[in-house]
């Protein structure tokens, strides 16, 4: 089997990364709690799936506008996620102790800015490659 590039390494890590969040945000959700934490803990979930499953399916996308499509939804989701976290670190909501014993606040905000790096630097490539007339989101 062929080595995979460097490129595909970094997809691969970020994937796996994402991933990581997103079961690290599943194993803290906790057993018992209020209505409040409820609500926001299961739109957690939600988004921090999000996040990762856009990701890869991102990675699989079949033109460049469904990637950056793709892309921009996980970007959304990382930064639901952050709002969701801030909510129960702030509040403080069930398992605020956890939450910010992984740093997954953080981890939320630095996903947010690859993927945003990501966008961008698409954008940019698209654009320089672009028929005249024609939208990079075309």
């Amino acid at each position: 089997m062929k080595e995979p590039s460097a490129a595909r390494k970094r997809t691969l890590a970020l994937q796996t990364r994402a991933i990581a969040f997103s079961t690290n945000v599943n194993r803290s959700y906790p057993n018992t709690m209020n209505y409040p934490s409820e609500v926001v803990w299961n739109q957690l979930v939600r988004a921090a799936d999000g996040t990762s499953n856009n990701l890869v399916e991102a990675d699989n996308g079949s033109t460049d506008p469904d990637f950056l499509n793709k892309m921009r939804t996980a970007l959304r989701e990382a930064k639901e996620s952050k709002a969701c976290l801030a909510k129960i670190r702030l509040g403080p909501l069930a398992n605020a102790d956890r939450v910010l014993e992984l740093g997954s606040e953080q981890e939320a905000d630095e996903l947010a800015a690859i993927y945003s790096t990501i966008i961008t630097n698409m954008r940019v490539r698209l654009s320089k490659n672009r028929k005249p007339g024609k939208s990079v989101d075309d």
